[in-house]
């Protein structure tokens, strides 16, 4: 059990006190949490169904938000249950174009935030060490703790809004620019990890919505309401992203069809310049008796000046019309 729980503390007065992390010692734990605001937080990390079972069972936690929480890969969403409530949250990271998210499932009960975390993507113990060192956030009991999860969690929203923006500028750059680029499959790359991050941000803002007008003590409400406010900006800058990208693949799609219309008419303009000399000896090669050039003494190097002058005027014409 002690590989599972990766911290267990109580916390009074929002000062922490180090527990042991055996299921008899949170049996004596939750016990001894006489004052309103006293809770125990306790972190596991991808623990099996019999483990989190033991955990669950001096809780009181529901068998269904249980199973819920050994599987990873749910929908990002917030159930109430008699005496406790259970909150699973999508982590995200990004880099080199990928996102990549992880889960964190959460359950709240009047003295105890127990958080069951999957994938390695969001550390809580930055988050908690950072929440002790804050000077009375603790104080607020286990809904404090629980904002500065969700609070973490929705600040690396905004981080990988910022980098996507970047990103979508880069593409920009490169779509519009002299150079012949390869965006297509970058763009559709991109499209598809804002989708998961989407995924990720939209199922969150309505039951943190109704953290902040009710759901929660009315000394928490101002703190959700501020993450609401930074989930609405996430999405939409998702938005943005999202519409930006449909015009960066129109752009370079068009950039495609423009690019292979100048080939074409370089093209065409290549055989018409060997058109002309091929069509004249073409002619001169038909050897009939009756071609009075061919007693000239000097028809030969004629045809052939008028070849290369018929061609500097064709190079002429088609560089000052921009074919060439």
């Amino acid at each position: 059990m002690g590989n599972v729980i990766i911290d267990c503390a109580i916390y009074r007065n929002g000062k922490r006190e180090h527990t042991s992390h055996d299921v008899n010692s949170l049996k004596s734990a939750l016990a001894s949490l006489t004052d309103k605001h006293d809770f125990i937080w306790i972190g596991a990390f991808e623990p099996t169904a019999a483990e989190l079972a033991e955990i669950a069972a001096p809780l009181s936690l529901h068998p269904l938000a249980v199973e819920d929480a050994v599987e990873a890969h749910q929908r990002p969403k917030v159930e109430r249950y008699d005496d406790h409530l259970f909150m699973s949250l999508k982590t995200v990271t990004y880099d080199n174009d990928d996102i990549e998210t992880a889960e964190i499932n959460i359950f709240l009960g009047a003295n105890y935030l127990l958080t069951v975390r999957h994938g390695k993507g969001h550390d809580l113990r930055a988050v908690r060490n950072r929440a002790e060192t804050q000077d009375h956030e603790l104080e607020h009991g286990p809904t404090a703790a629980l904002y500065a999860v969700v609070d973490s969690v929705v600040d690396d929203y905004e981080n990988v809004a910022a980098e996507l923006e970047i990103d979508i500028q880069e593409i920009e750059v490169s779509v519009f620019s002299n150079v012949r680029t390869s965006d297509s499959s970058r763009i559709y790359r991109l499209k598809r990890e804002t989708l998961e991050f989407k995924r990720a941000v939209l199922p969150l803002r309505e039951p943190i919505n109704r953290f902040s007008t009710g759901a929660m003590p009315e000394e928490a409400r101002p703190y959700f309401r501020d993450i609401g406010d930074h989930l609405s900006r996430v999405a939409e800058s998702i938005d943005v992203t999202d519409h930006l990208l449909d015009n960066a693949l129109n752009a370079h799609l068009a950039q495609l069809s423009i690019q292979q219309n100048d080939d074409m008419r370089k093209l065409a303009a290549g055989a018409t310049l060997f058109a002309v000399p091929t069509a004249i000896a073409g002619i001169y090669g038909m050897n009939f008796d009756h071609m009075p050039e061919l007693s000239w003494t000097y028809g030969y190097p004629l045809v052939l000046g008028a070849m290369v002058l018929l061609c500097v005027y064709i190079v002429w014409r088609f560089k000052k019309s921009g074919w060439l």
